[in-house]
């Protein structure tokens, strides 16, 4: 009996969830998304969040709400800081393109800039105090583009009192100048890159207008100034961290309550990308979706829920082979918790990831996060055994026990009575 108690007084003071699951009740029509995910080997200012939908919504470059941090990975693994992207820097100004001063007809722009490779670039670096070279590619309209302006804006240049400590040559990638600009870090077409004080190693970009104004003015002003400081601070250059410069994109972002994705690649106005050379490898903090939930109520939820809040915590995917894109499928549940009638519900989303890469020719490679959300809502809360249930199982123990034991008892008596009789007339006898 005192077993049979205290059992039942354990059941009646622990709880136990119910689960049910009825159509989505909430009337939202956008659905906040909360992310936080590195892409290790992409530059902030060629990294750009488009969103597409069933609904024909299509977002490029989306920048509201959203955080980008230029990064760069240390011999310890451990990301160093080396400057934020996001609206009015670098990644997001629209460059100004110039027209050639005299006409290019047949060829007339005199071509005076060297063609560089990896031999004579170490020749010259170490030769000159300043040198700009522009790595292009001639299929890329960017690079012909800025091709007769770079020329002319040389031209201008060694006139100059300075001339003979610059040099602005140039590096065709596709050709002659391939382990140039593999190590070199190339990323996009054009791109210019500066040297300074004979320093092949150098890894600062030059990120300002495409004109011969805006060329010979940050060659004037750079050509005796030691450091990239100046430039840097006025926009003209961004120092870079090499093959592993990476960015940190974080922010919300609101979406349809349909199926939908959002993806990171590199988009540019002013260049032209290799689909090969772009890695798309990323790592992915945090990824939730409706309000964030404080610690408190994290500890509260059950823990299925509670893993599935956050179903792409602290996960790596690699990009294997070149041209790959990584695209990541999440089932998006919307999930009420209700821990007692006298708290309100903790409103929150669930959701199941499944991974997949792919090789696609035809266009460059992104990570994309595909979202489809479940018009299910499941409803969770806790419920335990009523005080006039509790009292009746323990009146049933009480009496049950009673019962049964009596009818042992009982049975016991009779029994042992009946032998007894038997034995006493067998010995008369």
């Amino acid at each position: 009996m005192l077993y049979l108690f205290y059992t039942n007084v354990n059941h009646y003071l622990s709880l136990s969830t119910a689960t049910s699951i009825v159509l989505d009740s909430s009337d939202e029509k956008k659905l906040p998304l909360n992310f936080n995910v590195t892409l290790h080997n992409v530059p902030c200012r060629f990294v750009s969040l488009d969103i597409v939908d069933a609904m024909g919504t299509h977002l490029q470059n989306v920048s509201s709400n959203i955080i980008k941090t230029r990064v760069a990975e240390t011999a310890s693994g451990t990301p160093r800081v080396l400057g934020f992207g996001g609206a009015g820097t670098a990644d997001s100004r629209e460059l100004k393109h110039a027209e050639p001063r005299a006409p290019d007809m047949m060829g007339l722009v005199p071509k005076i800039s060297p063609e560089l490779d990896m031999a004579q670039f170490l020749e010259q670096i170490h030769g000159r105090r300043l040198v700009l070279i522009n790595f292009y590619a001639p299929w890329c309209p960017w690079s012909r583009r800025l091709a007769p302006v770079w020329e002319e804006a040389f031209a201008s240049v060694i006139r100059q009192p300075y001339g003979g400590d610059v040099l602005m040559a140039k590096a065709d990638c596709t050709a002659g100048a391939q382990e140039l600009c593999q190590k070199q870090h190339i990323h996009a077409f054009p791109t210019i890159k500066i040297y300074r004080k004979h320093n092949p190693h150098s890894h600062e970009s030059y990120v300002g207008d495409r004109t011969h104004e805006a060329l010979e003015l940050f060659v004037a002003n750079n050509v005796h100034d030691p450091d990239y400081v100046e430039s840097v601070s006025e926009g003209q250059s961004e120092v870079g961290a090499g093959e592993h410069e990476g960015c940190v994109v974080r922010g919300v972002i609101l979406v349809n309550r349909v199926p939908g994705n959002f993806h990171l690649s590199a988009h540019s106005k002013s260049h032209s990308f290799q689909s090969q050379k772009l890695n798309l490898s990323h790592s992915v903090t945090s990824m939730t979706f409706g309000k964030t939930l404080t610690p408190t109520q994290l500890r509260i939820l059950p823990n299925d829920v509670e893993m599935g809040y956050d179903g792409l915590s602290e996960t790596n995917h690699m990009a294997i082979a070149s041209n790959t894109s990584l695209e990541h499928y999440l089932k998006v549940v919307h999930t009420t918790y209700q821990v007692s009638t006298a708290a309100p519900p903790i409103e929150t989303y669930q959701y199941t990831v499944n991974d997949n890469n792919y090789q696609d020719g035809s266009s460059l490679p992104s990570a994309v996060f595909s979202y489809d959300i479940s018009p299910m809502q499941v409803r969770m809360h806790e419920e335990g055994i009523s005080f006039a249930a509790f009292m009746t199982q323990i009146c049933a123990v009480i009496g049950g026990i009673f019962t049964v034991t009596g009818l042992i008892d009982a049975f016991i008596f009779h029994t042992t009575n009946s032998l007894r009789q038997k034995m006493e007339i067998g010995k008369a006898a």
